[in-house]
């Protein structure tokens, strides 16, 4: 369980320095928990919303699979489905309650280009926190954007231009999965088209804002209001959020 102790430790360093960027963060907990043993062979790391009443906190599942458990991506896994990524932005939607009821619970669902888009930004922006303390482990943030990035090839080859499936697993053994991985990546594709691509297309819509909104307030731009605003409205399609976002952080007064 060395794996889960250490998980809670970067859990908590993390909340502890995340007021360098964020004005506003959640009032509900998050804690990390392994799935339990009947679903850890074939489950991902996920993240689960607290309850809308505060009974229950947000809950990190990690699957205790020694093969695939390094310290190497534990960082980034961790940034991503909790702080700063998924906990800050889902906790944040769930206690809001300027949104209606049912955008609060997520009833029904999410935007999955700025939910998994938010979490790959999440894994870029802990470097920017200084929450990498080693170069091992900030290249393995970087592992991860890398093979995140790969899923905008095999994706659409395979679902716009033919690809078989052996051609998507070797293009992903190239950038450092395990035959296992591409595999499992490869099949997750085949049956949910698409979804793969969310993740870097709602990272780069975010980071395109970010420069955007600083090309125009200059020394003015305040990162805490940008992400408070990114994050205070619930989950927007991407084409929203661009409309929106400059007239929710309206140009500074000179």
């Amino acid at each position: 369980m060395a794996i889960m102790v250490e998980a809670d430790s970067i859990l908590r360093d993390a909340e502890k320095r995340a007021a360098v960027l964020f004005d506003k963060t959640p009032k509900s907990s998050v804690v990390v928990q392994p799935f339990p043993r009947f679903r850890e062979a074939n489950a991902a790391a996920n993240y689960n919303s607290p309850a809308p009443d505060g009974s229950r906190p947000g809950v990190i599942q990690i699957p205790l699979r020694p093969e695939m458990m390094t310290k190497f991506a534990l960082r980034s896994l961790i940034y991503h489905e909790g702080v700063p990524g998924h906990h800050f932005q889902i906790a944040l939607t769930v206690e809001n309650k300027d949104l209606p009821r049912f955008r609060q619970i997520g009833a029904f669902g999410g935007i999955s280009a700025l939910v998994e888009g938010w979490g790959l930004y999440a894994e870029r922006l802990a470097d920017e926190m200084g929450l990498y303390e080693s170069a091992w482990e900030r290249l393995g943030m970087l592992d991860a954007q890398g093979w995140r990035a790969a899923r905008l090839v095999v994706d659409t080859g395979m679902h716009a231009f033919q690809w078989s499936r052996e051609r998507s697993v070797d293009l992903l053994m190239t950038v450092g999965l395990s035959r296992l991985e591409a595999e499992t990546e490869t099949d997750r594709y085949i049956t949910w088209p698409g979804q793969a691509l969310t993740y870097k297309v709602g990272q780069r819509e975010i980071e395109r804002l970010r420069r955007e909104l600083t090309a125009r307030d200059g020394s003015a731009f305040d990162v805490r209001a940008f992400h408070d605003e990114v994050l205070g409205h619930g989950s927007l399609p991407l084409a929203t959020l661009a409309r929106e976002l400059p007239s929710w952080m309206p140009l500074p007064a000179r």
